[in-house]
């Protein structure tokens, strides 16, 4: 720019003001940038040139409108969400970034328990876990019986109790085992009553399984299925469970939605019966598909409009 000055100056003979005054630039700074020439610590320092990756900003708006549609999620479901609904294909790095700007992060309150976990199960049906969770239902308690895969997070079998004897919680685990002839899981569960009964034991020897009972005051043991509870007690929280046959038809509509819909931040934030009954390495591979296809397409549309 000092250069520029001094060429102008002796082709135009006009004066350092005026063409100050031309190029838009202030008369102090440029005096300031020939008092830091003279001192030799001024640095030429070209233009940095914006990303051609960079979101579009039709991309940013789409991902800020979805999060606010989509307010408890956080930032890694959110990016894959819109991936799979083509909402817009960006990593969970860049909905991170777009989100923190936007101040739209939502963060989950951890938890400050901890414990020793068992060796993952590798395939559908090695092994279950099972619980009982209270509900308030038309001014009386009922429980929700669930029978939850270890491996995808598919909930096998669920049924909401009216009472929580023995013989009720084993015809819920004969339930899940009868859905699939073959099956020989371990089945996890605490110390409770129910599970230690004679009924639950024959059933279990019946269908040829194997109980694994988790330490006592240790609930950590059935983290799996503790999520899964304090998920769903927050989706009925939402809702108002009037009488027994509502609260069925409730559970029933979100039991769909978490197996089939909804992205599991433990699944690399695939949905439940993509592990269950899918190719989770194919929906994987789509996915990085459709981000590479973006990435191409951002190139080209940021040259273009650089260009114009």
């Amino acid at each position: 720019m000092l250069d520029t000055v001094r060429v102008t100056r002796g082709r135009s003979r006009w004066n350092v003001r005026r063409i100050l005054q031309h190029l838009g630039l202030a008369v102090s700074l440029y005096y300031e940038w020939c008092k830091r020439a003279r001192a030799a610590r001024l640095e030429d320092r070209l233009p940095q040139s914006a990303p051609r990756e960079r979101l579009l900003p039709e991309e940013v708006q789409a991902i800020c409108t979805y999060a606010l549609e989509h307010p408890r999620e956080g930032y890694r479901r959110l990016a894959w969400m819109m991936v799979d609904e083509h909402v817009a294909y960006a990593s969970p790095a860049s909905v991170y970034a777009v989100l923190k700007d936007a101040d739209l992060l939502y963060r989950w309150k951890r938890s400050s328990r901890a414990g020793t976990k068992p060796q993952p199960p590798c395939r559908p049906h090695q092994r279950w876990h099972t619980d009982l969770m209270y509900l308030w239902i038309e001014g009386r308690w009922c429980y929700l019986c669930t029978v939850l895969d270890g491996y995808s997070r598919y909930i096998v079998h669920w049924e909401l109790l009216t009472a929580m004897t023995a013989d009720q919680v084993a015809l819920v685990a004969q339930a899940a085992l009868e859905k699939v002839p073959g099956a020989q899981p371990e089945i996890v569960h605490d110390q409770g009553a129910q599970f230690k009964s004679r009924d639950f034991r024959q059933i279990v020897r019946h269908f040829q399984a194997k109980q694994i009972f988790i330490r006592v005051a240790h609930p950590e043991s059935n983290g799996v299925l503790e999520r899964y509870h304090r998920s769903t007690r927050e989706a009925l929280d939402a809702l108002q469970l009037r009488n027994y046959s509502q609260a069925c038809e409730r559970i029933a509509a979100w039991v769909a939605y978490y197996n089939e819909r909804r992205l599991h931040a433990g699944l690399r934030y695939l949905q439940p019966v993509d592990y269950y009954a899918g190719d989770p390495e194919a929906r994987l591979q789509q996915r990085r598909e459709k981000l590479a296809a973006a990435r191409q397409h951002r190139r080209r549309e940021n040259g273009r409009r650089v260009a114009a």
